[in-house]
């Protein structure tokens, strides 16, 4: 160890060799003196722990003498949440104008000294002083001087969306305020501005470009004006619905580690109040003021650590919030959760494979069963009913390895919603090994014609490729038609129960089934007309090779094999497709040269929007199913249309860029899909005006 004078004078340098650093300090302080540090001699010196607590204690006794630093500060207590420029990360952004000039320096320093109760902000009045809490405050207000201000000086109107708006979208028909437009899922707009005579004239309008990569699968939500649009990765943007002009943006600083299914894709928001609900690809739910993208709550739903995360829209009624996991495609217990709205406190839980297995899973299987709730829910108010779809088993496609019916995966479940407790439940695909799941929307029929009778039922288009009417009061079986090739099961039992075809259980021979992997209908949403009475699918014809060299391969002592699927070659194709709501029939369908991966879109002007993977966004008669109109938007498209209006005109949004699990649109079986373009645009449309 060496211990000499350097210039300037009163500094002197430390060399310390065991941590291979000289630090010059200060032996009396000024507001000019300084602390270098600079490779030091590999020479054999004293206990390393005894000039380590020598050198600190030179060190603090140089810094206590100087003024707190903003930057230092910022660097230490800010940066890991808001970013190390402020612009935002899982914190908020700090450089915005319009919140700088909405906030006091009194109202920022207290904020940094007791926290924001409710969200991951905490207090820092054990660590800063009211001498650092100043300085902070004043560096936040520099950061706003350089950040990149918006061109225009917008901000979102008083969001307030209670509960009574959502429960009566008829009385709200401006506006497009959840998922699926209603709490039925129903994705029918009351607008005719638009109709069949003259679609003819539809124009994009604007055009929004988020700038995040891997796509958009979300619907966005339309409120008195500004359009609510999430990207993968959860970014969340406010835009303005006549301009197309950014009002905010939130982004999410995720963890390094995550563990997510199909690729980092996000499918939108719910809004309650004035509150915006957000999964994350970290399993956490966070609350977001409508108006600014301010954080107001972040909750952990469940641990990436389990295989978890949320990609799905979660369900916003009265006072709750309710949210799906995902993770089903790996060893995880999923779950149904629900929140209280104002606060995000846990108000109960509905695990998707019941404890002990239930009878239905062999050994421990449950445990790990899978069962993902991935997609959206619907909700009726009169029955204060929940209806969920759940997920497929895990392992996926071993049912030798969790033996029995897997409940409740593959299963539609109807909860009550004050107490998460089961009511029914119909199971579509018992013992799962095909990853059909059982998450697409349940959509509702308030007077389903069944028997010379009207039921409240509710209907679902699953993967398995069946499509289903059930009473949505009872879980009661009314009917399940094929709507595509489907080789599986041999029919249904009284009870609703599908005949499995045994030859075509999976074997590590490999066997073909029909639907493939990619299901008779994927995830993306169908829409219902009650003018037609008809229910619109966007369609998946395809075949699969199924193997599985899981738990009984291994106990013949075969050598390891591939456990999945590979699509037939070339065999793949779409349809558009309309089907009888009372009975399950189809009444119309127009074939496309590639699979369907869009969602749709019905109106009273009788037309029905979708897009496709191709990029073409395109408009049919909801009667005949005639093609009308088209715009090839540039890149594939996975997300549903919604209409809105503003200042009494009508406009149609489509987000566009192909995403996710699209194995079932470009490999093998359509292999012209194979160099798809992706993106990330919202487009809007609205008629010419001569």
């Amino acid at each position: 160890m060496s211990f000499t004078s350097v210039e300037p004078s009163h500094h002197f340098r430390y060399d310390c060799p065991a941590l291979l650093l000289s630090i010059t300090f200060c032996a009396r302080t000024s507001a000019s003196d300084t602390i270098i540090v600079e490779p030091g001699p590999p020479l054999t010196c004293f206990n390393v722990a005894m000039r380590v607590l020598f050198t600190l204690a030179a060190v603090g006794a140089c810094l206590s003498a100087q003024p707190p630093d903003g930057q230092t500060l910022f660097t230490t207590h800010c940066a890991h949440c808001h970013g190390s420029t402020g612009e935002g990360g899982s914190g908020p952004d700090l450089t915005s104008v319009a919140w700088q000039r909405s906030v006091t320096d009194d109202h920022l320093a207290a904020v940094i000294e007791r926290g924001v109760p409710g969200t991951p902000m905490p207090g820092f009045s054990a660590m800063l002083n009211g001498e650092a809490r100043g300085a902070l405050v004043q560096h936040l207000r520099k950061l706003s001087s350089s950040a990149i201000v918006p061109f225009n000086d917008l901000r979102a109107p008083e969001i307030r969306v209670p509960y009574e708006r959502l429960v009566k979208p008829e009385a709200d028909d401006a506006n497009w305020l959840q998922y699926g437009r209603d709490y039925g899922n129903q994705r029918f707009s009351p607008h005719k501005l638009i109709h069949r005579g003259n679609v003819g004239r539809l124009v994009p309008v604007w055009s929004f470009q988020t700038g995040v990569p891997d796509g958009l699968q979300a619907t966005p939500l339309v409120v008195d004006g500004v359009i609510y649009l999430t990207t993968s990765w959860n970014h969340v943007f406010a835009i303005d619905a006549r301009t197309g002009a950014e009002i905010w943006h939130y982004r999410r600083r995720l963890p390094q580690k995550l563990a997510y299914c199909c690729g980092p894709v996000n499918r939108g928001v719910a809004i309650l109040d004035g509150t915006l609900y957000l999964a994350t690809l970290d399993a956490h739910l966070v609350a977001i003021n409508a108006r600014d993208g301010r954080v107001r709550w972040d909750i952990e739903m469940g641990k990436v650590e389990d295989n978890l995360s949320g990609t799905a829209p979660p369900l916003a009624i009265n006072g709750k919030v309710i949210a799906g996991i995902a993770g089903g495609d790996f060893p995880a217990r999923c779950f149904i959760d629900a929140y209280d709205a104002a606060t995000g406190k846990r108000l109960w839980r509905f695990h998707t494979t019941p404890e002990g297995g239930g009878g239905s899973w062999s050994g421990d299987s449950w445990k790990v069963g899978g069962g993902a709730t991935w997609m959206n829910g619907s909700y009726d108010p009169d029955l204060n009913l929940i209806y969920w779809g759940t997920g497929n088993p895990f392992p996926d496609f071993d049912g030798a390895a969790r033996k029995g019916d897997n409940l409740y995966t593959d299963s539609v479940v109807a909860l009550d919603a004050n107490t998460g407790r089961l009511a029914w439940h119909y199971q579509f695909t018992p013992g799962d090994v095909w990853d059909y799941d059982g998450v697409n929307e349940m959509v509702f029929i308030n007077d389903l014609r069944h028997q010379g009778r009207p039921v409240k039922a509710l209907v679902h288009a699953d993967r398995n490729g069946h499509f289903y009417a059930l009473d949505r009061k009872s879980g009661g079986f009314l009917y399940a038609k094929p709507f595509v090739r489907v080789t599986w099961n041999k029919g249904f039992g009284k009870n609703g129960r599908p005949i499995v075809d045994e030859t075509k259980m999976t074997d590590y021979k490999g066997v073909e089934v029909c639907p493939g992997a990619a299901g008779g209908k994927e995830w993306n949403a169908m829409a219902y007309s009650p003018l037609t009475r008809l229910v619109y699918v966007p369609v998946i014809e395809n075949c699969a090779v199924f193997s599985n060299y899981g738990a009984e391969a291994k106990a013949q002592g075969l050598p390891p094999g591939p456990s999945g699927f590979r699509y037939l070659p070339g065999k793949a194709y779409g349809k558009v497709m309309a089907i009888r709501a009372d009975s399950g029939e189809p009444a119309w369908e127009q074939r496309t040269r590639t699979p369907m991966g869009s969602g749709m879109l019905a109106t009273a002007g009788q037309l029905v929007f979708t897009g496709d993977a191709e990029g073409n966004f395109i408009a049919h008669d909801a009667e005949s199913g005639k093609k009308l109109w088209s715009y090839q938007t540039g890149s594939g498209i996975r997300a549903a249309p919604v209409s809105f209006r503003v200042d009494g005109k009508q406009y149609i949004a489509i987000a566009t860029g192909m995403s996710g699990a699209v194995r079932g649109f470009t490999g093998p079986g359509a292999p012209w899909m194979r160099d798809y373009r992706s993106g990330g645009t919202l487009y809007v449309f609205g008629l010419f005006e001569k």
